[in-house]
């Protein structure tokens, strides 16, 4: 099994960076299009496997057209939701139908306008399960959790003299814990349904991937990142209401909590306090998301293969990702954004280096030296006639 390396360097794409920002700033965002091609090129150019690159084939003129539209219906939203109120609430519901249209020419572009040792990927997915996948799915499944949460305060806010307190009680913690579990097992298939889609419906060259994976597995990451924040938030309440309430020495009453508040405003522990809510509050989402980030690309490299002869291997962990990330926001921060190069190029770094390619029964190098002779035995694929990357556009 060999690991994928990414060789970019943070001072070497500074460098790139600055004058991306430069250029954008001077062209009132024009040029945001070849900066974003310019960039995607450093990143792609730099992550090798077996001495053979990634590439990234778009121009800034193709991209540029996606950006003209997106920028073009923000400024139509604006205008006419500041002139006709009613037409600007029914502009961004009608905008909302394109959005799996808007994915799925989105993966066709940046498939095709992606190569790896000189093989073209395509994406070959059709129109109408991104449609059930990105629209039906939320839709369907999160207005049931809605009507369930809101359902589940009716008892509540129907109660009077002589009503059972405790009936109505429980009536809405089963009505918030069902609206909970159907909103994790939503997210868990949306997820399912959208990895089967984006990587199921890829090709490489001529060779397709393969993904076999389950629901329940999704769920159970969902859950555990739930509970992950529920107890970590739970420990800072207590942390922070113990430190607050240290401050307040010698208890106070109503008629001196105002002098009671400024001498806590005064005192150290309390500032304590609150850097400890905050960034933990920070630190615990963080945490999160590195975890739900590193078990399900776990799990999906573990159930991909290619051609089912090429096999993945992840080796992001829930410490090492949020260790970076936490490193990256206190680099970016104390340096007002200048490290932002370095962050990137740090990300990029982890993820490569915790991504492993194995070949089962063949040679790496003579299977990618025969997509390459299939590639130029089949030509360049012919683009669509409208060549833009819309996931800039909105």
């Amino acid at each position: 099994m060999k690991q994928i390396q990414f060789k970019g360097d943070g001072s070497e794409y500074f460098k790139i960076w600055i004058v991306n920002v430069l250029l954008c700033i001077v062209t009132i965002g024009i040029y945001y299009p070849w900066a974003k091609v310019r960039t995607r090129r450093y990143f792609y150019a730099n992550t090798e496997y077996a001495d053979r690159y990634f590439d990234y084939h778009a121009t800034g003129r193709q991209l540029f057209l996606g950006y003209l539209i997106g920028v073009l219906i923000l400024l139509a939203l604006q205008v006419v939701g500041s002139v006709l109120p009613t037409v600007g609430v029914i502009l961004p519901i009608i905008l909302f139908a394109f959005i799996p249209w808007i994915i799925w020419r989105s993966l066709k572009f940046n498939m095709r306008m992606t190569s790896f040792s000189n093989v073209r990927f395509s994406f070959i997915g059709n129109l109408k399960p991104a449609y059930i996948i990105y629209m039906l799915i939320p839709i369907l499944g999160y207005a049931a959790v809605a009507l369930l949460a809101f359902g589940s305060l009716v008892p509540m806010t129907s109660l009077d003299e002589g009503s059972d307190l405790s009936f109505a009680f429980i009536l809405f913690a089963v009505g918030i814990i069902a609206a909970i579990a159907i909103g994790i097992f939503v997210t868990g298939l949306f997820t399912k349904k959208a990895a089967e889609y984006q990587i199921g419906q890829t090709k490489f060259g001529q060779g397709h991937f393969f993904i076999n994976i389950n629901t329940e597995k999704f769920i159970k990451i969902q859950l555990k990142k739930m509970l992950i924040i529920i107890g970590c938030l739970f420990v800072l309440l207590i942390l922070s209401g113990l430190i607050f309430a240290s401050t307040l020495s010698g208890g106070f009453n109503l008629g001196s909590i105002s002098s009671d508040i400024e001498s806590a405003d005064a005192n150290p522990l309390f500032v304590v306090g609150f850097l400890v809510m905050y960034f933990g509050f920070i630190a615990t989402f963080l945490f999160a998301t590195a975890y739900s980030f590193s078990r399900q690309r776990q799990y999906l490299f573990e159930n991909t293969t290619l051609d089912r002869a090429i096999t993945f291997k992840s080796t992001v962990s829930a410490k090492g990702y949020f260790y970076v990330l936490a490193t990256n926001m206190l680099l970016v921060l104390f340096t007002a954004g200048l490290a932002l190069p370095w962050a990137k190029v740090r990300v990029a770094r982890y993820i490569a280096d915790n991504s492993w390619i194995e070949a089962l029964d063949i040679d790496i190098n003579s299977y990618l030296t025969q997509k390459e002779q299939e590639q130029s035995a089949i030509g360049e694929e012919i683009g669509d006639v409208l060549d833009i990357d819309i996931d800039i556009a909105i």
